[in-house]
């Protein structure tokens, strides 16, 4: 079969063909549409990611839209390594159905960014309608949507933490958020001052020390409010300093958001959920269509704002 082939860490895909996959227990197979590429797809075929393996050649994609056997669209994922979803079929382990008038390459491109925001803010949020949320790294498709999320759910506080002010402007405009720049004075007092619920950070690395270190108390007298801070990317850097006093000064749960850190069958509901969202207008998707020819193009497109989409 057609599909894109990395054949060494770090490589950059190429057109060609494969072995067709094999169905095992519990896989399904399914013709491909539409696969995004997302960070994390980089991020495995480049070795360095802890979902990475060893198997060369290999095709990437971890997620995709496609249709079944019986002609209806879903969203899929969940292959067998060496293989991944940029081929004409997969056989894969999770089949969901999406709207039929929904658009395939929207789909693939805002289904994992936007998941990335949806699956901790539906799980942490108890009230939306009464939650304040700080979004550290607003200006890239996940920020982006994980604002427009916000605003979905019914947050009424919404903080948004950019480097770029111009980029800023614009999550801003879609979903009328407050905003702040990353430098550390800024972010520190901002954080302060807000006191969030729920912190979302796409960058760790030296933007979450600050935000840490802000979200600290002084004094013994009063009892700060509980927040959660999810841990979903790392743009800024790998690893970051949790000041201790911070854990001691108030309830703080720090958690991360990922593919190994969900339950099946919560990922299953959530993307139900946020398919029928994207098809429904409610949060805007911006796609950039490649054919598989075009694969080389497609993975040097790393815009910020808008996804590559690898079609078929």
């Amino acid at each position: 079969m057609r599909a894109a082939v990395v054949t060494a860490p770090g490589a950059i895909p190429v057109a060609g063909t494969f072995a067709e996959p094999e169905l095992v227990p519990g896989s399904e197979l399914v013709e491909v549409v539409a696969a995004g590429i997302h960070p994390v797809v980089r991020s495995l075929v480049s070795g360095q990611h802890y979902g990475s393996t060893d198997s060369w050649p290999k095709i990437p994609g971890v997620d995709a839209v496609a249709r079944r056997s019986d002609g209806s669209l879903c969203y899929t994922g969940f292959t067998a390594d060496p293989y991944g979803t940029f081929a004409e079929r997969a056989a894969v382990r999770l089949t969901l159905p999406v709207p039929d008038d929904a658009d395939p390459a929207t789909l693939a491109a805002g289904m994992n960014p936007g998941m990335a925001s949806w699956l901790p803010l539906t799980a942490h949020l108890k009230e939306p309608a009464q939650a304040s949320v700080l979004i550290l790294g607003a200006t890239g498709s996940a920020g982006r949507l994980a604002v427009q999320n916000c605003r979905a759910l019914g947050v009424p506080q919404v903080l948004a933490a950019g480097r770029n002010p111009d980029a800023l402007a614009r999550t801003a405009e879609l979903a009328g958020c407050a905003t702040v720049t990353l430098d550390a004075d800024a972010l520190g007092d901002a954080v302060a001052e807000y006191q969030p619920d729920l912190v979302l950070d796409f960058l760790w690395g030296p933007v979450a020390e600050v935000a840490l270190t802000a979200l600290g108390t002084r004094g013994l007298a009063t009892v700060a409010h509980p927040v959660s801070y999810v841990e979903i990317g790392a743009a800024a850097g790998a690893t970051a300093a949790v000041p201790a006093a911070v854990l001691r000064s108030r309830s703080v749960t720090l958690i991360g958001s990922g593919a190994g850190s969900v339950a099946h069958d919560t990922l299953a509901r959530a993307a139900a959920s946020y398919a029928e969202l994207i098809a429904s207008g409610a949060v805007q998707v911006d796609a950039v269509r490649y054919p598989l020819d075009d694969i080389a193009a497609a993975w040097a497109d790393t815009s910020s704002e808008h996804r590559a989409v690898v079609t078929f």
